[in-house]
């Protein structure tokens, strides 16, 4: 028996024993059908599903026609349900039942099968209507999963719409909050680099997950010791626990927890959870990270005593919308699109990820169980140094071609507060006669410009200067094939927007003045 059975056959047949003997003989042929007492009785059917009407002409007598076609037209969009009726010859004259099959014949899923009709003939118009039936039924069931996905993305841009506004919200009242004098508190400054971050990292998760969705993502795997992922990871979730006043524990064995995986992955993966349970822990809870080894497994837990998981949402945690039916009204939103990430980050190292919770209140825990590398004779590579904190470089002459106008005077400002000798150009074809007569020690050079683009300027001036000038791509399209294209247009690196000071540090560290 098929869904809404789509594969049975309603016969109506008023004359002698038309209906069951037509029925037994559909029915020797592997077919499902049953008889109706008359076109009312069919029409009630109907509503309840059905593959295809068998009819004789005899069962569109009076006010049956007008019924059936009025059952006909109610169908839903989708709907057609085949009809095939057996007809005897037709007569010259006009009577009653030759003006009922007129109507009927007006309709495109209304078959005519003159009588005397042999068995195969029948077997073979209703396997026919059938078939056509079922492609109906697969076409329903395709706009039932498009109406569905039109609904979850519409959930899904209004919890974003959500959790974008509230960052900026802060942002736009803590810019706001200049004294007379015109400047801002440190503790504003803080809050708008706090959450540009959030916001930041918002995007970034959305636009790996699409990648990861796209199977764009390329693991740059190496051998490391899980603990120092684990150990920087924790230092950077500790502000956040502390504004939240909750007590953050992490437990590490002495042993190295060595691993094969991808540095900047795993630190996705292991802050994504954490931040999670710092976000749904109450004023005066406790988080604990743990870190520790089982069998051949390395298993990362994370541990709070926050608002916990509903038992019915536990199995679908991890999808990308299981947050977004209840995220709106909560104090702390949250779209899922985090732990979504984390899954999909974690099965891409071979490993697992589950949640458990004893219910809504009651906490939660998150598991990572990622696989362990046995003894060699190679030793961890560390992860990436803190520059924070590092000696800053040597004072250049750079160049920055902006078209936003803000992000061009905000750029230039602080980094001739840093000692550099910065000018600036705001399209293409001025950058480029700006580079060419400057000749900076590095040049910033958005990719998105007016007139000529940031490839076509680097072109030009590699044809013009060669490798005197360190050029810098800044752009919002960070994918591995834009990174790709900027180096191939002749830049010297590649840097995704928002391009923070200490990523142009970083770089002017690494290349030394060409120009001198």
């Amino acid at each position: 028996m098929k869904k809404d059975r789509s594969d049975l056959l309603l016969i109506v047949a008023p004359i002698g024993r038309d209906a069951e003997l037509m029925g037994a003989q559909l029915r020797a042929a592997g077919l499902n059908s049953l008889a109706c007492r008359d076109i009312h009785d069919v029409c009630v059917r109907m509503v309840k599903g059905g593959g295809a009407l068998i009819l004789t002409e005899e069962a569109l007598q009076g006010e049956s026609v007008h019924e059936l076609l009025a059952a006909l037209s109610a169908q839903p969009p989708w709907s057609e349900i085949p009809v095939v009726i057996l007809t005897a010859a037709v007569p010259l004259d006009t009577t009653p039942k030759q003006r009922s099959l007129e109507l009927m014949s007006g309709r495109t899923n209304v078959t005519f099968v003159d009588r005397p009709v042999r068995i195969k003939s029948l077997i073979s118009a209703a396997q026919s209507a059938l078939r056509a039936r079922e492609r109906q039924y697969e076409i329903r069931d395709l706009m039932d999963q498009l109406e569905e996905r039109v609904h979850e993305r519409d959930r899904f841009l209004a919890v974003l719409g959500h959790e974008l506004r509230n960052p900026l919200g802060a942002i736009l009242l803590a810019s706001q909050m200049n004294g007379s004098d015109g400047k801002l508190d440190a503790e504003y400054v803080e809050l708008i680099e706090r959450q540009s971050r959030h916001l930041t990292r918002l995007v970034n998760d959305l636009l790996d997950l699409s990648r990861v969705a796209a199977g764009k993502i390329t693991l740059k795997s190496q051998r490391l010791d899980l603990r120092d992922i684990v150990r920087q990871t924790a230092a950077v979730s500790e502000p956040a626990a502390e504004r939240q006043r909750l007590e953050l524990r992490v437990v590490m064995p002495n042993e190295p927890v060595i691993v094969n995986a991808d540095p900047v992955r795993l630190d996705q993966i292991v802050g994504n959870i954490l931040t999670n349970a710092i976000k749904y822990t109450p004023e005066g809870g406790h988080v604990t990270l743990l870190l520790e080894t089982m069998n051949d497994s390395a298993l990362v837990k994370v541990t709070d005593d926050g608002v916990g998981i509903a038992p019915e949402r536990i199995g679908g945690i991890f999808e990308l919308f299981a947050q977004a039916e209840n995220a709106i009204g909560r104090a702390q939103g949250g779209m899922g699109i985090g732990l979504a990430l984390v899954r999909n980050l974690v099965q891409l190292h071979d490993g697992s990820v589950e949640a458990k919770s004893d219910g809504v209140g009651k906490g939660s825990e998150f598991v990572v169980r990622l696989p362990l590398l046995g003894d060699g004779d190679h030793q961890p590579v560390p992860p990436p140094s803190d520059r924070s904190n590092a000696t800053p470089p040597a004072t250049r002459s750079i160049a920055i071609v902006e078209d936003n106008a803000d992000v061009r005077d905000l750029l230039r400002l602080k980094l001739s507060r840093l000692g550099h000798r910065v000018v600036t150009a705001r399209d293409g074809e001025e950058g480029l006669r700006l580079v060419l007569d400057e000749r900076p020690d590095l040049a910033l050079v958005d990719l998105g410009l007016p007139g000529i683009d940031g490839f076509e300027v680097a072109r030009s001036v590699r044809k013009e200067l060669g490798d005197e000038v360190v050029l810098v791509a800044v752009s919002g399209f960070g994918q591995p094939e834009d990174k790709r294209r900027a180096i191939d247009s002749g830049f010297d690196e590649h840097i995704t927007k928002p391009a923070e000071v200490s990523d142009i540090e970083n770089v002017l560290r690494r290349f030394p003045p060409r120009a001198s």
